[in-house]
């Protein structure tokens, strides 16, 4: 399950972040560091083995879930499993003993995060209603914003980053994660060509736009879809086309567009402060190739 599809940008961004502190960034990473790299992408894949259990979501990486395939015993096993190696891992490390303690509470403190942001898209799950952009932001920053910042984190520590730089990593990884959710939930149903599978959403950037932009309006069949949608998110399984169109004829693609753009440049201008020139154009060229890959 490890080696399945994903991109690896968490932990190619905690390599990037290492390899930018490093004396001589052009030499090999250590083989040492390889185990702080499949830390990040273990703790990443047991989130969404989680995830998707909890979503009760069929499909990942365009194959059978976990839970599908195999049931929710042996997914949530594998999830705590993976969980369980990432801390291993960072623990047999070669790292000094301070920077060994610093790495795995970044880990557990991005762990806890997560699980935040997750309980709180489940406690809105248990009574569906609209929600406003805002609180959806949230629940994204919670969400998404920690596993970047635990990738950023891992690689720096590791290379002995100074205390200045943590403020300015929690704050790009803030807006990171949301812009890349935002592309995430704009990929669901405007991608090219438009996904052909059932899309259910939880809390949804495009919905909360989409309601906020027909609010008040007395009658209409876009409020009366969006409404039935967000107290029942699984009709967006069946009315994927109308959600489409709906969304199409409210601008709402071009008005997420403009929200992705806004936090992608928030994260990059969250690294001026940054002293050290070679991490700050490192992250910057990362931010860049991150959304640029989304866009093709």
């Amino acid at each position: 399950w490890l080696a399945k599809s994903g991109k690896r940008w968490r932990p190619f961004l905690a390599l990037c972040a290492y390899e930018a502190l490093r004396d001589d960034p052009e030499a090999p990473a250590p083989a040492d560091f390889r185990k702080i790299a499949v830390a990040v992408e273990c703790f990443h894949k047991a989130s969404l083995i989680h995830d998707d259990i909890e979503d009760n979501d069929p499909l990942r990486y365009g194959e059978q879930t976990l839970h599908a395939a195999y049931g929710i015993p042996i997914a949530l096993n594998v999830g705590d499993f993976l969980l369980g190696e990432g801390y291993r891992l960072i623990a047999e490390s070669n790292a000094p003993d301070a920077r060994k303690t610093a790495m795995l509470r970044a880990a557990a403190g991005g762990h806890r995060s997560l699980c935040t942001g997750q309980g709180d898209e489940l406690a809105w799950a248990r009574s569906p209603k609209p929600l406003p952009a805002q609180p959806g932001l949230d629940i994204f920053r919670l969400k998404t914003a920690p596993a970047f910042e635990v990738a950023l984190r891992l690689g720096a520590l590791y290379g002995g980053a100074a205390d200045s730089v943590w403020q300015v990593l929690h704050e790009c990884s803030d807006a990171l994660g949301i812009a890349y959710q935002v592309r995430d939930d704009m990929d669901d149903l405007f991608g090219d060509p438009p996904p052909t599978l059932p899309v259910c959403f939880g809390p949804s950037i495009l919905l909360a736009l989409a309601h906020e932009r027909v609010e008040g309006r007395a009658d209409g069949d876009a409020r009366r879809l969006l409404d039935a949608l967000w107290r029942s998110p699984a009709l967006a399984r069946q009315k994927a086309e109308e959600l489409r169109a709906v969304l199409t004829a409210l601008a709402i693609e071009t008005a997420a567009r403009q929200m992705l753009e806004s936090y992608r440049e928030k994260a990059i201008r969250s690294l001026q402060p940054l002293e050290n020139a070679s991490l700050k154009g490192l992250l910057r060229r990362v931010i860049a190739k991150i959304f640029n890959e989304l866009e093709t």
